[in-house]
């Protein structure tokens, strides 16, 4: 799959990649739906019969590596380890998803309750056309696994929720050296909300905010009569998400002269460990620990779909896909070793849970 290369921007390779386990999943019995997109990949549904409330496993095929990145970061496997964009964020979570339905279906320990397996196209994105998806997919199950990489060998239990929020300025242009009187500054204004906006941040409840994009007026001359900031919020409680979001929405200008619009909102809500999430866990750890391996948890502060899952008080658990580092950055690697165990305890989980 790393091979097929597949940013989310990229329509034609994902709707590619989608056809391919469309066709592996469909070989294991599935019916499979396609959830037809005009903007993004395609996104797909496989479904087993079985009783009660499906198991739902979730992962994506679209990346954050662009077209013709392979020419120089390669696919290779070296000392243990394989290299390749996509490779660990996620390819590897689809593989392993495939290879643990094979397992069931070869040791003929196909599970009796129902099984639902969601493959989106832009997550990387925040899922903008699949969460919807997502979400009805969630309601209806006993439980997710979300096959995104590990923190490690460690599974995901908690993530933060992510937000991003746009502020516009408009002040009055006029000429920087001749009549500097007559201009109100979006510029100066802007810097003041900056100072405001980053105190909203709290590092002892991991709450972040990060005013990361800036930009505004025309000339050097001239006063600037525009400027704009994009701000990347972070919280790991919905508590937090209403406290930040209300004060963003909220915020008044210095210069009573000039005018604010704050445009938003948290896109995911946080993932936080709490009833469903734990219970899951302690009850993937237990099988764990029946196959020889000690499964811990980690929390993070990237998004996935499992903040959409969680939040609805479905059980949860992340991370379940490959172990390996630098997701998202040149030498992204997973461990080889690794990978069949992780597809021999999602066989087990989708059997037992």
């Amino acid at each position: 799959m790393t091979l097929i290369e597949s940013p989310t921007s990229d329509k034609a390779a994902n709707d590619h990649l989608i056809e391919i386990v469309r066709d592996r999943f469909e070989t294991l019995g599935a019916t499979v739906e396609i959830d037809t997109q005009s903007e993004f990949g395609d996104h797909l549904v496989a479904r087993w019969p079985g009783e009660g409330k499906p198991g739902l496993v979730i992962g994506h095929i679209d990346t954050v590596w662009p077209i013709g990145t392979l020419v120089d970061m390669p696919y290779r496997e070296e000392n243990g380890n394989i290299y390749g964009p996509g490779v660990l964020d996620m390819k590897a979570g689809i593989s392993a998803t495939i290879t643990a339905l094979d397992m069931l279906r070869d040791t003929c320990n196909w599970p009796e309750r129902a099984l639902t397996v969601l493959i989106n196209s832009d997550e990387e994105v925040g899922s903008p056309s699949s969460r919807s998806l997502v979400e009805t997919e969630a309601g209806k199950s006993a439980y997710t696994i979300v096959m995104e990489p590990g923190m490690g060998i460690a599974l995901k239990t908690a993530r933060k929720g992510l937000g991003e929020f746009r502020l516009r300025i408009e002040g009055r242009a006029s000429h920087a050296g001749a009549f500097p009187e007559d201009g109100i500054s979006a510029i100066e204004e802007m810097a003041h909300q900056i100072l405001h906006i980053q105190a909203l941040k709290d590092w002892d409840l991991g709450t972040t905010i990060n005013v990361g994009l800036i930009d505004g007026g025309s000339a050097r001359n001239t006063i600037p009569a525009e400027a704009n900031a994009v701000i990347d919020v972070r919280v790991t409680s919905a508590d937090e998400g209403h406290r930040v979001t209300n004060a963003l929405h909220n915020i008044n200008p210095i210069n009573p002269e000039t005018s604010l619009e704050m445009t938003g909102a948290l896109h995911r809500p946080p993932m936080e460990r709490e009833g469903p999430v734990a219970e899951l866990f302690s009850r993937v750890q237990s099988i764990g620990a029946e196959l020889g391996l000690e499964l811990s948890e980690s929390s993070t502060g990237g998004g996935s779909d499992a903040n959409l899952t969680a939040a609805l008080g479905i059980p949860t658990v992340d991370g379940m896909g490959a172990v390996g580092e630098h997701p998202h950055a040149d030498g992204e690697y997973l461990v080889v070793s690794e990978l069949p165990k992780r597809a021999e305890l999602l066989a087990h989980c989708l059997r037992n849970l």
